[in-house]
Protein backbone atom coordinates (compact mmCIF):
# COMPACT_ATOMS: atom_id res chain seq x y z
CA UNK A 1 0.00 0.00 0.00
CA UNK A 2 1.27 3.45 -0.95
CA UNK A 3 -0.36 6.66 0.26
CA UNK A 4 -0.10 10.20 -1.10
CA UNK A 5 -0.99 13.32 0.86
CA UNK A 6 -2.80 16.28 -0.66
CA UNK A 7 0.55 18.09 -1.08
CA UNK A 8 2.01 15.14 -3.04
CA UNK A 9 4.23 13.86 -0.25
CA UNK A 10 4.22 10.14 0.58
CA UNK A 11 3.83 9.12 4.25
CA UNK A 12 5.11 5.80 5.53
CA UNK A 13 1.70 4.56 6.67
CA UNK A 14 -1.96 5.51 7.06
CA UNK A 15 -3.97 3.73 9.75
CA UNK A 16 -7.34 4.83 8.41
CA UNK A 17 -6.27 4.00 4.87
CA UNK A 18 -5.31 0.44 5.76
CA UNK A 19 -8.73 -0.20 7.32
CA UNK A 20 -10.37 1.11 4.15
CA UNK A 21 -8.08 -1.06 2.00
CA UNK A 22 -9.01 -4.20 3.96
CA UNK A 23 -12.72 -3.46 3.63
CA UNK A 24 -12.36 -2.66 -0.10
CA UNK A 25 -10.48 -5.89 -0.88
CA UNK A 26 -12.94 -7.95 1.18
CA UNK A 27 -15.88 -6.51 -0.79
CA UNK A 28 -14.09 -7.17 -4.10
CA UNK A 29 -13.42 -10.76 -3.03
CA UNK A 30 -16.91 -11.12 -1.52
CA UNK A 31 -15.08 -12.39 1.57
CA UNK A 32 -16.26 -12.69 5.14
CA UNK A 33 -14.17 -12.10 8.24
CA UNK A 34 -10.50 -12.72 7.49
CA UNK A 35 -6.98 -11.40 8.01
CA UNK A 36 -4.84 -9.62 5.43
CA UNK A 37 -1.13 -8.86 5.31
CA UNK A 38 -0.25 -5.47 3.81
CA UNK A 39 3.24 -4.24 3.00
CA UNK A 40 3.70 -0.55 3.82
CA UNK A 41 6.53 1.94 4.16
CA UNK A 42 6.36 1.26 7.91
CA UNK A 43 6.63 -2.52 7.48
CA UNK A 44 4.14 -5.40 7.33
CA UNK A 45 0.74 -4.47 8.83
CA UNK A 46 -2.07 -6.99 9.49
CA UNK A 47 -5.70 -5.84 9.38
CA UNK A 48 -8.50 -8.20 10.47
CA UNK A 49 -11.98 -7.77 9.02
CA UNK A 50 -14.36 -8.62 11.89
CA UNK A 51 -17.82 -10.16 11.72
CA UNK A 52 -19.48 -6.85 12.70
CA UNK A 53 -17.81 -5.01 9.81
CA UNK A 54 -15.25 -3.29 12.00
CA UNK A 55 -11.57 -3.64 11.13
CA UNK A 56 -8.95 -4.45 13.78
CA UNK A 57 -5.39 -3.68 12.75
CA UNK A 58 -2.24 -4.97 14.41
CA UNK A 59 -0.18 -1.81 14.06
CA UNK A 60 2.98 -3.36 15.46
CA UNK A 61 5.22 -1.91 18.16
CA UNK A 62 5.66 1.81 18.74
CA UNK A 63 9.05 3.41 18.24
CA UNK A 64 9.94 5.45 21.30
CA UNK A 65 13.61 6.40 20.91
CA UNK A 66 13.76 10.13 20.19
CA UNK A 67 16.46 9.88 17.53
CA UNK A 68 14.48 7.24 15.59
CA UNK A 69 11.24 9.25 15.44
CA UNK A 70 13.15 11.50 14.58
CA UNK A 71 13.26 14.47 16.93
CA UNK A 72 16.00 16.49 18.55
CA UNK A 73 13.82 17.15 21.61
CA UNK A 74 15.61 15.91 24.73
CA UNK A 75 14.92 12.38 25.99
CA UNK A 76 13.26 12.81 29.37
CA UNK A 77 12.19 9.22 30.13
CA UNK A 78 14.95 6.77 29.17
CA UNK A 79 15.53 7.40 25.46
CA UNK A 80 12.02 8.81 24.94
CA UNK A 81 10.92 12.44 24.74
CA UNK A 82 8.05 12.50 27.24
CA UNK A 83 6.52 15.87 28.13
CA UNK A 84 9.55 17.54 26.60
CA UNK A 85 9.22 21.35 26.63
CA UNK A 86 8.87 23.04 23.23
CA UNK A 87 8.38 26.73 22.52
CA UNK A 88 5.74 27.32 19.83
CA UNK A 89 3.77 30.54 19.20
CA UNK A 90 5.24 32.17 22.29
CA UNK A 91 4.16 29.40 24.65
CA UNK A 92 5.91 26.38 26.17
CA UNK A 93 4.11 23.14 25.34
CA UNK A 94 4.78 19.68 26.79
CA UNK A 95 5.31 17.27 23.90
CA UNK A 96 5.60 13.48 23.85
CA UNK A 97 7.05 11.99 20.67
CA UNK A 98 6.08 8.57 19.28
CA UNK A 99 6.58 6.94 15.89
CA UNK A 100 4.25 4.36 14.36
CA UNK A 101 6.56 4.21 11.35
CA UNK A 102 5.73 7.89 10.90
CA UNK A 103 6.42 10.72 13.39
CA UNK A 104 3.88 12.06 15.88
CA UNK A 105 4.01 14.88 18.40
CA UNK A 106 1.34 14.46 21.07
CA UNK A 107 0.34 17.44 23.22
CA UNK A 108 -1.78 16.94 26.33
CA UNK A 109 -0.98 20.35 27.76
CA UNK A 110 1.44 22.94 29.06
CA UNK A 111 3.06 23.49 32.45
CA UNK A 112 -0.16 25.31 33.37
CA UNK A 113 -2.20 22.11 32.98
CA UNK A 114 -4.07 19.90 30.52
CA UNK A 115 -5.66 21.21 27.33
CA UNK A 116 -9.23 22.13 26.51
CA UNK A 117 -9.73 21.72 22.77
CA UNK A 118 -12.02 24.74 22.72
CA UNK A 119 -8.92 26.83 23.52
CA UNK A 120 -6.81 25.42 20.65
CA UNK A 121 -6.54 27.02 17.21
CA UNK A 122 -5.30 23.98 15.27
CA UNK A 123 -4.98 25.83 11.96
CA UNK A 124 -2.68 28.39 13.56
CA UNK A 125 -0.62 26.03 15.73
CA UNK A 126 -0.45 22.94 13.52
CA UNK A 127 1.90 24.30 10.84
CA UNK A 128 4.25 25.70 13.49
CA UNK A 129 4.61 22.28 15.10
CA UNK A 130 4.80 20.42 11.78
CA UNK A 131 7.73 22.44 10.44
CA UNK A 132 9.54 23.07 13.72
CA UNK A 133 13.28 22.45 13.43
CA UNK A 134 13.19 19.85 16.23
CA UNK A 135 11.42 17.51 13.76
CA UNK A 136 13.87 16.86 10.88
CA UNK A 137 11.23 14.99 8.83
CA UNK A 138 8.39 17.25 10.01
CA UNK A 139 5.68 15.75 12.22
CA UNK A 140 2.01 14.97 12.67
CA UNK A 141 0.64 16.86 15.67
CA UNK A 142 -2.23 15.91 17.98
CA UNK A 143 -3.85 18.13 20.59
CA UNK A 144 -5.56 15.95 23.20
CA UNK A 145 -8.21 16.66 25.81
CA UNK A 146 -8.57 13.95 28.47
CA UNK A 147 -12.20 13.16 29.32
CA UNK A 148 -11.16 10.27 31.56
CA UNK A 149 -8.38 7.67 31.47
CA UNK A 150 -10.33 5.52 29.04
CA UNK A 151 -11.60 8.31 26.80
CA UNK A 152 -9.89 11.24 25.04
CA UNK A 153 -10.88 13.80 22.42
CA UNK A 154 -8.45 14.96 19.74
CA UNK A 155 -7.79 17.62 17.12
CA UNK A 156 -5.40 16.55 14.36
CA UNK A 157 -2.85 18.35 12.20
CA UNK A 158 -1.29 15.93 9.70
CA UNK A 159 2.09 16.36 8.07
CA UNK A 160 1.54 17.21 4.41
CA UNK A 161 -2.26 17.29 4.69
CA UNK A 162 -3.17 19.90 7.31
CA UNK A 163 -6.20 19.65 9.57
CA UNK A 164 -7.96 16.33 9.00
CA UNK A 165 -10.95 14.42 10.37
CA UNK A 166 -8.88 11.51 11.67
CA UNK A 167 -5.46 9.89 11.86
CA UNK A 168 -5.23 6.19 12.71
CA UNK A 169 -1.49 6.06 13.40
CA UNK A 170 -1.97 9.25 15.40
CA UNK A 171 -4.68 7.67 17.56
CA UNK A 172 -2.21 4.87 18.35
CA UNK A 173 0.55 7.35 19.17
CA UNK A 174 -1.85 9.28 21.43
CA UNK A 175 -2.58 6.24 23.60
CA UNK A 176 1.11 5.34 23.82
CA UNK A 177 1.91 8.92 24.84
CA UNK A 178 -1.01 8.88 27.27
CA UNK A 179 0.29 5.75 28.98
CA UNK A 180 3.83 7.16 29.17
CA UNK A 181 2.50 10.37 30.73
CA UNK A 182 0.05 8.59 33.03
CA UNK A 183 -2.87 10.28 31.27
CA UNK A 184 -4.65 7.20 29.83
CA UNK A 185 -5.16 3.48 30.28
CA UNK A 186 -3.68 1.01 27.81
CA UNK A 187 -7.12 0.59 26.23
CA UNK A 188 -8.73 3.88 25.36
CA UNK A 189 -11.42 5.35 23.12
CA UNK A 190 -10.00 8.12 20.95
CA UNK A 191 -12.66 10.52 19.65
CA UNK A 192 -11.56 12.18 16.42
CA UNK A 193 -13.64 14.66 14.39
CA UNK A 194 -14.46 11.81 11.96
CA UNK A 195 -15.50 9.34 14.65
CA UNK A 196 -14.13 7.14 17.44
CA UNK A 197 -11.39 4.50 17.39
CA UNK A 198 -10.61 1.95 20.09
CA UNK A 199 -6.87 1.66 20.71
CA UNK A 200 -5.19 -1.02 22.82
CA UNK A 201 -1.47 -1.04 23.65
CA UNK A 202 -1.20 -4.67 24.61
CA UNK A 203 1.28 -5.44 27.37
CA UNK A 204 1.74 -9.11 26.37
CA UNK A 205 3.35 -8.39 22.98
CA UNK A 206 3.93 -4.59 23.05
CA UNK A 207 1.81 -4.29 19.88
CA UNK A 208 -0.86 -1.67 19.33
CA UNK A 209 -4.28 -2.73 18.08
CA UNK A 210 -6.59 -0.24 16.40
CA UNK A 211 -10.27 -1.07 15.90
CA UNK A 212 -12.69 1.08 13.93
CA UNK A 213 -15.10 1.21 11.01
CA UNK A 214 -14.53 1.41 7.27
CA UNK A 215 -17.50 2.26 5.08
CA UNK A 216 -18.06 2.92 1.38
CA UNK A 217 -18.22 6.68 0.77
CA UNK A 218 -18.67 6.76 -3.01
CA UNK A 219 -17.76 5.08 -6.30
CA UNK A 220 -16.53 6.97 -9.33
CA UNK A 221 -14.41 6.98 -12.48
CA UNK A 222 -11.61 9.42 -13.24
CA UNK A 223 -9.22 9.90 -16.14
CA UNK A 224 -5.47 10.01 -15.43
Amino acid sequence: MRIYNSDGSEPEMCGNGIRCLARFVAEKDNAGPRQYKVSTGAGLIQPDLLADGQVCVDMGEPILEAERIPTTLPATQGSTAVQAPLQVAGQEWLVTCVSMGNPHAVVFGTKQGNLKLSDIDVRALGPQFETNSVFPKKTNTHFVEVLDKGHVQVSVWERGAGQTLACGTGACAIVVAGVLEGQTDRTCQVDLPGGPLIIEWRESDNHIYMTGPAELAFRGITEV
